[in-house]
């Protein structure tokens, strides 16, 4: 599946998701993302390319490392998910990750993840 029929794809499992809490969504095919905007201005990117690397990444604020971001697109982390892991809010490293890039996957459990409130949270 081509990126941005992952994007296009993505844009749809959010809208069914997390319609509650999305302020804004923009579909941007030239930068191959999907800009949110939730209703606390929490700030979501979710970037796929057509070479199957993906990260989907949450932004809190713009102090530095206060977002949290799943993603594949280096493979030097040591984890039993590798490529794909996760990094935590406020941390460099990585732990493992249950995404795999397929937005019927991981966009329906990324929005899971954000309604719980978990990812809010510092560890």
């Amino acid at each position: 599946m081509s990126s941005l029929k992952k994007l296009d794809k993505a844009k749809l499992l959010l809208h069914q998701h997390l319609p509650i809490i999305l302020k804004t969504i923009n579909f941007e095919p030239k930068l191959a993302r999907i800009h949110v905007i939730l209703r606390d201005n929490v700030q979501i990117f979710i970037r796929h390319n057509n070479y199957g690397e993906y990260s989907y990444t949450i932004v809190f604020s713009k102090t530095e490392l206060d977002r949290c971001r799943y993603d594949n697109y280096d493979d030097r982390w040591e984890v039993y998910s590798r490529p794909h892991h996760f990094h935590s809010r406020k941390r460099l490293e990585a732990i493992s990750s249950k995404m795999t890039g397929n937005p019927d996957h991981g966009i329906p459990l990324l929005c899971k993840i954000i309604q719980s409130g978990v990812i809010y949270e510092i560890k």
